[in-house]
């Protein structure tokens, strides 16, 4: 943002026009100098004045002033070298010498005259009013310290340069507006009483050649860049005054005009000048004004068409994007349905054709039980695939526990060694102190487990692979997420292998992305790493060189030792006998699996009553309240959900025992299940009855209950 106290640049081709103007005054200087000392010299009268019938310019003078205008001509030389430099600064300290020893007699009059022992070397002794005048040898020091000071590094020092050089143009101006008006008296006594008329014009040239050599110092940028104003001003300020002026005193004495009339003509041309001045400075205020209404209209004009492009290019991009993103989740869930359908059709194609060797009536019993096993151990692969699935939506069922991470991998150093082979040297950095996490301490190890696996693979089964933990760690941002200042446990898991491609960073974590080959991986290990992760409250970062290996970094939160709860005397499950025939309520809006399910609690033994909705449940409760000793629940069902259930009949019932279960929920990720049981999809016969049995030995039972019939 400009200064407003600093005046307006001048254009360039103003800075270069003042340049030869300054240069042309001190060749004008030079000239008129030069003229003179040649005319002490050669003894010509007519060189001494250049001006014919003036009075001539004193040969001290005329030396000063060859050396001033020397100054003037090498500080405006073109390409200035420092040789050239201190060559002006030097001719104008002599000028400057020259003019002191001048001006001596005016400090002592009965003194020592430099001015009459020069004048001697040419011609003889001067007269008693003749030799340098005082407004002379002020007006050469001025103009010599504008030379000496224009180029100082203090900006005060550069504005006194200038001060000083105008204020040698004003002195030689007044001495040549006194020859001008024919004021004999002015010449005749005070400071201007010896200064001849070519030494106020030589000195007014030159003081202006000295303003000029700087257009951008004070004073003079005014003038250069002010445009039409200052060539409109000056005119009518300065020179119309001092011209009509000087016309009238000489009409005057001429008998031409009376004094007064001529005054009175002086006042009428320059209130004329002035009005016309006046009308012009007005009119261009009006066209500037107008000018800049204009401006300021096509500005706006042009600032809300910019406003409106932008606004129509970034809802553009916004849609570019949001059509972007959408693209990438439909691949993203294209890529994810696919690959659940893969795997989970090679385990369909186990179950149906056991299913069809186990309906032939001739089947061997041997081949039965090993199709049967074939089907339960499909049955447990499909439940781990969805398992995997769940780690990665972060809607697993945890059991969060407080456990020391050293230990847990100290404990998993055998199985560690054996998953990955004697060809990988495993190296282990723990600190002395326990690092306390809570979390799933089972999921914990199948983290770590998945991790290892990847490593060893990444090194085709030779190498080293280092995990290091740590305690007290921030964690850092992570995939555009905000870091965290609290503790955070670190187990850092380094391989030596080839490392992981740059491109493919970002995708390791997606489900079913694998970069090996068929058959080596499922592409669900690193979405189970960072479904855990995320779910235990951290995260998981990656780092990797290509052909030098792969870190990944677990983060979990750190946690304090547990306090030791006091004993609390329970019954154990193994004492007492178990109970049987329990009465259970079963909540579950699908019809197949609550069919199922009744079946499954007839052939353990139990009686069933079936219900499709919460609200169902509560009626038959209400109505019979002791009649069923537990009750089991589908979460997610229409209306109110099984949680709600649980809630509202631990309030009204809350010695009545509520089991619930489901395969995928929100609500079964945290912690607890706010402390109701859970039984998580797909249970066994087994799983559910130990699940009904452990509930209903905590029951306290004033009475026992009536099995339902079958």
């Amino acid at each position: 943002m400009a200064d407003p106290e600093r005046p307006a640049s001048p254009a360039a081709g103003a800075v270069a026009k003042a340049r030869a103007a300054s240069r042309a005054a001190a060749c004008l200087g030079l000239a008129a100098s030069a003229t003179v000392t040649a005319g002490w010299l050669l003894d010509i009268p007519d060189l001494r004045t250049i001006l014919p019938g003036e009075a001539p310019m004193v040969a001290l003078t005329a030396m000063a002033l060859v050396l001033l205008s020397g100054a003037l001509l090498l500080s405006t030389w073109p390409g200035r070298r420092s040789l050239a430099v201190r060559a002006g600064r030097g001719l104008a300290a002599g000028a400057s010498a020259l003019a002191l020893g001048g001006g001596i007699q005016y400090l002592a009059p009965h003194g020592f005259r430099l001015d009459d022992r020069v004048q001697r070397l040419f011609s003889g002794p001067l007269g008693p009013g003749d030799g340098m005048s005082l407004a002379t040898t002020c007006c050469i020091l001025g103009a010599a310290a504008g030379l000496l000071l224009q180029d100082a590094r203090s900006r005060r020092l550069r504005q006194v340069a200038a001060a000083a050089a105008l204020s040698a143009f004003v002195g030689a101006a007044v001495g040549a507006l006194g020859y001008a008006y024919g004021l004999g008296g002015f010449h005749q006594g005070g400071p201007y009483s010896r200064m001849a008329l070519v030494t106020a014009v030589t000195l007014g040239v030159l003081s202006a050649g000295v303003l000029l050599s700087r257009p951008h110092g004070p004073w003079t940028a005014i003038v250069l860049g002010g445009g039409e104003v200052a060539r409109a001003l000056l005119p009518v300020v300065v020179v119309a005054p001092l011209l009509l002026g000087s016309l009238q005193i000489h009409a005057a004495r001429s008998g031409l005009l009376e004094a007064e009339t001529g005054t009175a003509l002086i006042v009428i041309v320059l209130a004329i000048c002035l009005a016309a001045l006046s009308v012009r400075l007005a009119r261009d205020v009006e066209r500037r004004i107008v000018s800049e209404r204009r401006l300021r209209e096509i500005l706006q004009g042009m600032n809300e068409d910019l406003e409106r492009r932008v606004a129509e290019r970034t809802r553009d991009l916004a849609e570019t994007q949001d059509a972007l993103v959408q693209s990438q989740k439909m691949e993203a869930i294209g890529q994810l349905t696919g690959g659940v359908a893969h795997d989970f059709n090679n385990l369909l194609t186990v179950i149906r054709s056991s299913m069809d060797f186990l309906r032939r009536p001739d089947l061997p019993e041997e081949r039965r039980r090993r199709y049967m096993d074939a089907v339960s151990d499909t049955v447990d692969r499909a439940a781990r695939l969805t398992a995997q699935l769940l780690a990665f939506a972060r809607r697993q069922t945890l059991k969060p526990e407080v456990f020391d991470v050293g230990a847990r991998l100290a404990g998993m150093a055998s199985m560690l060694d054996t998953l990955t082979g004697a060809r990988i040297r495993i190296v282990t950095q723990k600190p002395d102190g326990a690092c306390l996490v809570r979390a799933d301490a089972s999921q914990f190890d199948t983290a770590l487990v998945n991790l290892t696996v990847n490593a060893r693979d990444a090194m085709d089964g030779e190498g080293t692979l280092t995990f290091a933990l740590a305690c007290g760690r921030a964690k850092p941002a992570i995939r555009g997420h905000a870091g965290s200042a609290d503790p955070f446990v670190t187990v850092s898991v380094t391989d030596s292998g080839s490392g992981i491609d740059p491109d493919h960073v970002g995708r390791i974590f997606e489900p079913f992305f694998t970069t090996k080959a068929v058959g080596k991986g499922t592409g669900l290990g690193l979405s189970q790493v960072i479904g855990f992760a995320k779910q235990s409250g951290g995260d998981i970062d990656v780092a990797s060189v290509v052909g030098r290996g792969t870190t990944f970094t677990l983060y979990l939160p750190q946690a304090e030792r547990p306090v030791a709860e006091a004993e609390e005397d329970v019954v154990r499950d193994d004492e007492g006998a178990d109970p049987a025939g329990l009465c259970v309520l079963v909540v579950e809006d699908n019809v197949e699996v609550g069919r199922f399910c009744t079946q499954v609690l007839r052939d353990l033994g139990h009686g069933s009553l079936l219900v499709p909705s919460a609200e169902a449940a509560l009626a038959e409760i209400e109505a019979v309240p002791f009649r069923f000793d537990a009750v089991f629940s589908d979460v997610v069902m229409p209306g109110m959900g099984g949680l709600e259930l649980a809630r509202r009949l631990r309030t009204l019932h809350p010695e009545l025992p509520v089991i619930l279960t489901s395969g995928y929920s929100h609500v079964s990720a945290p912690d607890d299940a706010e402390g109701f049981d859970l039984v998580r999809k797909p249970y066994s016969a087994h799983q559910l009855d130990a699940a009904l049995r452990s509930a209903a030995r905590r029951r306290p039972q004033p009475h026992r209950a009536e099995a339902a019939p079958p």
